[in-house]
């Protein structure tokens, strides 16, 4: 699948994560990493909802240019990954700080 997205960048979209209490999607407005075809959602800790939802279910769905993406996630435990995905991410001393993470891999187009 081709996508017609700059790599490396950072953008805002939507992304859909599977609710571990209700087991229902659930859908928040993240800025995300695109990178040599993967998307990185990262945050400063772990007590978001999204990110504990991908720690239980790995499923995702991301909007990317008016399409609906399904992928995968993996959890990024690589510390060199994190900061690299960071500085793209963040143009400030944020870059820098310790980040936590998933990588998305994209399975098929949705619609």
């Amino acid at each position: 699948m081709v996508l017609d997205i700059k790599s490396p960048s950072s953008f805002i979209t939507k992304v859909s994560t599977i609710s571990r209490k209700s087991n229902e999607l659930r859908t928040v407005k993240l800025r995300v990493v695109y990178k040599d075809g993967f998307f990185y959602l990262t945050r400063r800790n772990k007590d978001s909802s999204w990110y504990k939802n991908l720690l239980k279910n790995q499923y995702a769905e991301i909007e990317i240019n008016n399409n609906l993406l399904k992928g995968e996630a993996s959890e990024m435990l690589d510390e060199k990954e994190k900061l690299e995905i960071s500085k793209i991410k963040f143009a400030d001393e944020r870059s820098y700080e310790q980040r936590f993470g998933f990588r998305l891999g994209i399975k098929e187009k949705i619609k």
